[in-house]
């Protein structure tokens, strides 16, 4: 049965905490946010439900806590550059990380990757050459017991090129001792939500192609489309609290540029809608249509947030709670469906989120873009179309 995972990342004591009270059934971290003596004083159980993602997206980057990772190819090779990593770095960076992971008893292992960008001809020869090879020889070398998985982080060029898609489930299905694949699919529009109808039909395609194989698919930095994505079958599925834990980017990689940046509008998490909605709504949607208030699921949470005395900020933590709560009873009640049940339960999702929001609009709310289900109808389409297919 599928699982859902917390993202981990900035304030990741909020998903903990949430783990901690029973929501979610295990998290995903890496060292960018979370420092290796964090991560070691983890309490066991805690990590045994837990997936390390060694974060080697950009191997010479220095930010957040990456640096406390001797592994890590900046710190190992004190610099990276391809042309300077040789066989003897890779694999000792492969070993000390295929190590660590094993000493923190993680659930499974997990080979990283590089980020990058376009469709290169040599992707699968780089990263076989980086990471795949020397990780797949440490491992057995080790003699690591834990499922091995392949991360792969994968554009929307990359996933909607029909040609370009079947090299990779050639190549991912065809390394030896591998058990699975975490995916990544960086979202480059500034959108809040995927409207892109051939991007969700590609990637559900290439989890349902690749779970035919028996492989084992983790979808990681998800948004609430992974809700759809259900329809493949994958075995695992994020939840994240800020934005870039939903939708994968490479900024926070990079050296941070020398300017002020504003922060998001809070926002709350309506499941009836599909969306997250900036609070200014909330009074609106509430007095416009009857029983308003039950757009949004009923938590200890959200009590706090109603309340008008609640002081609305992104960086606090009611909303992202009050999110965890509600996507995971969401998440829960779709994976109890299987087969075709399970599209006609996704679609009934869809379907009451479409006449919410129109139910809303003959009231007069009219929502800004970020707010708005202008999502809804690709999604329901990519859901169809995929369906019809398999």
């Amino acid at each position: 049965m599928t699982s859902l995972f917390h993202q981990l990342g900035h304030n990741y004591i909020w998903s903990i905490d949430s783990f901690c009270n029973g929501v979610g059934d295990g998290i995903i971290l890496g060292p960018r946010y979370m420092e290796m003596e964090k991560v070691i004083a983890l309490p066991a159980w805690i990590r045994q439900q837990a997936m390390f993602d060694p974060q080697f997206y950009l191997p010479n980057s220095s930010e957040g806590f990456l640096s406390t990772y001797p592994f890590f190819p900046r710190v190992l090779a004190r610099g990276f550059s391809t042309t300077e990593w040789t066989a003897e770095l890779a694999y000792e960076s492969a070993f000390r990380c295929l190590d660590f992971q094993a000493q923190m008893d993680f659930s499974s292992v997990v080979i990283p990757t590089r980020f990058t960008e376009g469709m290169p001809g040599s992707y699968i020869e780089n990263q076989t050459q980086l990471f795949v090879d020397p990780f797949v020889q440490a491992c057995r070398e080790q003699n690591i017991q834990k499922p091995c998985l392949l991360q792969l982080v994968l554009n929307d060029q990359m996933i909607k090129d029909q040609d370009y898609r079947r090299n990779l489930l050639n190549w991912a299905t065809g390394i030896e001792d591998l058990g699975g694949v975490y995916l990544i699919f960086p979202w480059s529009s500034n959108r809040k939500q995927i409207i892109d109808i051939e991007f969700l039909i590609s990637v559900m395609t290439f989890v349902h192609h690749l779970k035919a194989t028996g492989m084992t698919v983790i979808l990681g930095y998800m948004n609430t489309e992974s809700l759809l994505y259900l329809a493949s079958d994958p075995d695992a599925v994020t939840m994240g609290s800020y934005e870039n834990l939903r939708m994968f980017g490479i900024r926070p990689y990079q050296p941070k540029e020398e300017k002020t940046i504003r922060g998001p509008n809070a926002r709350i998490y309506a499941s009836q809608l599909l969306q997250w909605i900036e609070h200014e709504y909330l009074g609106t949607i509430i007095r416009s249509i009857p029983n308003g208030g039950a757009l949004f699921d009923d938590n200890e949470h959200r009590l706090l947030m109603f309340e008008p005395s609640y002081k609305w900020h992104f960086s606090k933590p009611e909303p992202y709670k009050h999110y965890f709560s509600s996507f995971s009873q969401q998440f829960h009640r779709l994976i109890t469906y299987t087969g075709h049940d399970r599209f006609d339960a996704i679609r009934y999702e869809v379907q009451r989120a479409i006449r919410n929001y129109r139910n809303l609009e003959d009231a007069g709310v009219v929502f800004n873009i970020d707010s708005s289900g202008n999502h809804l109808g690709p999604w329901m389409t990519a859901l169809n179309q995929f369906e019809s297919t398999i």
